[in-house]
């Protein structure tokens, strides 16, 4: 009996759709590209639950045929090629004839359009899982609206990988701020469950900036114009002083005004502001290149690109950036601390599981440990799931001193050792306790009210996030609310911060919550406000402030580490000290 059968096109259309629709923003995105494909000028994007019950995209473009409705649910039926010379001068977002069919196969879909021309009629069609239900005339005006219910609907177990509606909704406003940025020349609208997100008119390549990253973002941004071996390179990218260590941002990357990703070209840029320090900048980069140097027929989502000459593409990014920094400073300040790369350090955190028997534990009780570093003081605790804080007085005067080194790290004497601290990972393991206390308990934080509040701008892919965490953002002492479309307004903070690192930690907090892959949500929000919220390497700090970080520390159940795993601090026993010696 034959073991080798055909698979029938149900299957087929299966398998396509999970290489072309992985959640809803992909939906979206081939949706969108086909609008712009139509040259669509106006095109609005609305969706429910973050797009898993409702994606709907209505545009002004060129519409379709009537007689062209039943075949562009068809795999690989395409207006946007002839022959396999067309591959070789591709001016379209899509051209494969996968998308509309893969999104058909999985979701109930209707397609409602209007072509431009004379004697044409409105066609309105419905499709479940691909199978035509009904069409008929109907009277619509000119351009195309596809509404796609219920995706996943005959795939529920690709369902159950999606995330929350906010990270989706994020998911599907970022694909869209990357298309808007590409096509600064047509108006963009997205509404998530009725609520507008992103609304963005027609004009410059600099003000859609600033409709996308803020307008402040903008403003800063130096502008990018090279060629070299025949591949220009355009955009803008961050000013060195604008540049923030902790913040990783993922470049937007256009081949042609199609947006890619490319580790190659997101290397050259990082690699051109190594000189300033290890930053992750903004970058905006447009390349266009003769047709024959690249081949973008290498996946399904189309995000794939390959390149027939990576050094020169390389380089002549690099260089572009390089010159624009070299342009906008004269004198490059390079910090030796985030160029060099330090060995391991001897001595690091021991953990309860590795201390050996004969050496004496760093950490055996927590009181007793305090009371050696702060004699005749009572200590401040970091309130934790298994016990409340105590109402304390600050450590006396007479405590011994903190001293402070490369305004990074905090030096201090235990017993008959020396303790190395790093001030920005401990203080960010203490407010890590101290959230996840506070969200574990129903607890808030406390904050500190401002005289005057402060403006945070918040880029447009951020926005579903912030709606989502405002709850968690006001039980971690921060008090916000809208002040226009992207702008919202810091009424208090926590009690700890500084003022003017409040928006940057919100900012950073959003960003962290929406990157973090923890599943716990108290975790996961905990995570984020003390990355966000840590004293910073840098800093300089008085010595109340050292003994404040040194005895919460102390307290802590694991003060050793991070809840990355990170060390917290190095113990260096004197009898080693003097053996250096």
């Amino acid at each position: 009996m034959p073991q080798i059968q055909l698979l029938p096109d149900s299957v087929i259309n299966q398998i396509a759709a999970g290489e072309v629709i992985e959640r809803p923003a992909s939906a979206v995105k081939e949706l969108v590209e086909n609008s712009l494909d139509a040259r669509a000028t106006k095109i609005k994007i609305s969706v429910k639950k973050g797009g898993k019950d409702l994606i709907q995209i209505s545009d002004n473009g060129s519409g379709i045929e009537p007689e062209d409705i039943d075949k562009s649910v068809i795999r690989h039926a395409t207006s946007k090629l002839r022959d396999v010379d067309d591959l070789l001068k591709l001016c379209t977002n899509g051209f494969r004839g996968e998308a509309l069919s893969s999104i058909a196969s999985i979701s109930k879909l209707t397609i409602e359009s209007m072509a431009k021309g004379e004697g044409s009629n409105g066609i309105r069609a419905e499709f479940e899982g691909s199978v035509l239900k009904s069409k008929e005339e109907v009277a619509l005006p000119f351009g195309t609206t596809i509404t796609v219910k219920d995706l996943f609907f005959n795939a529920p177990v690709r369902a159950e990988f999606l995330k929350n509606d906010s990270v989706e909704n994020s998911r599907i406003l970022d694909c869209i701020t990357r298309l808007a940025i590409a096509n600064e020349n047509v108006h963009f609208e997205y509404r998530a469950d009725n609520r507008l997100l992103f609304s963005t008119a027609a004009g410059s390549l600099r003000s859609r900036l600033s409709d996308c990253l803020g307008a402040s973002v903008a403003r800063s941004l130096l502008e990018i114009d090279w060629e070299e071996q025949g591949i220009k390179v355009r955009g803008f990218v961050n000013a060195p002083e604008d540049l923030q260590s902790n913040k990783r941002n993922v470049p937007y990357i256009y081949l042609q005004k199609r947006p890619i990703y490319n580790a190659l070209i997101s290397k050259a840029i990082n690699q051109a502001y190594s000189p300033y320090g290890d930053f992750s900048p903004i970058a905006v980069i447009f390349l266009e290149m003769p047709q024959e140097t690249f081949d973008v027929n290498v996946h399904p989502a189309k995000r794939e690109v390959r390149f027939s000459r990576d050094n020169a593409v390389f380089l002549a990014v690099n260089h572009a950036v390089h010159n624009a920094l070299q342009n906008a400073i004269s004198y490059p300040s390079i910090s030796i601390t985030n160029t060099l790369r330090e060995h391991a350090p001897a001595y690091v955190a021991d953990t309860v599981n590795t201390v050996p028997a004969s050496e004496p534990q760093l950490v055996v009780d927590e009181k007793q440990i305090a009371k050696e570093l702060f004699p005749d003081s009572r200590i401040i605790p970091v309130a934790t799931s298994s016990r409340e804080p105590d109402l304390v007085d600050k450590a006396p005067s007479n405590s011994p001193d903190c001293l402070q080194i490369g305004k990074s790290y905090i030096i201090c004497e235990h017993g008959n050792s020396m303790l190395i601290i790093d001030q920005h990972r401990a203080h960010k393991l203490i407010l890590y306790e101290r959230a996840l206390a506070a969200f574990q308990n129903n607890e808030s934080l406390d904050s500190q009210e401002l005289l005057f509040p402060e403006n945070v701008e918040i880029s447009s892919y951020l926005l579903p996030i912030l709606e989502a965490q405002k709850n968690e953002l006001k039980k971690l002492g921060f008090n916000i609310e809208p002040f226009g479309t992207s702008t919202w307004r810091l009424r208090s903070i926590p009690a700890h911060l500084k003022i003017s690192a409040a928006a940057p930690a919100v900012i950073v907090f959003l960003q962290n919550t929406y990157d973090s892959k923890e599943s716990d949500m108290f975790k996961k929000n905990a995570l984020s406000f003390a990355n966000s919220s840590a004293i910073p390497s840098g800093a300089e700090l008085s010595v109340q402030e050292m003994k404040s970080i040194v005895s919460d520390l102390l307290f802590l159940q694991n003060p050793y580490e991070t809840p990355r795993g990170e060390a917290v601090f190095m113990k260096m026993p004197l009898d080693d000290i003097r053996k250096k010696f």
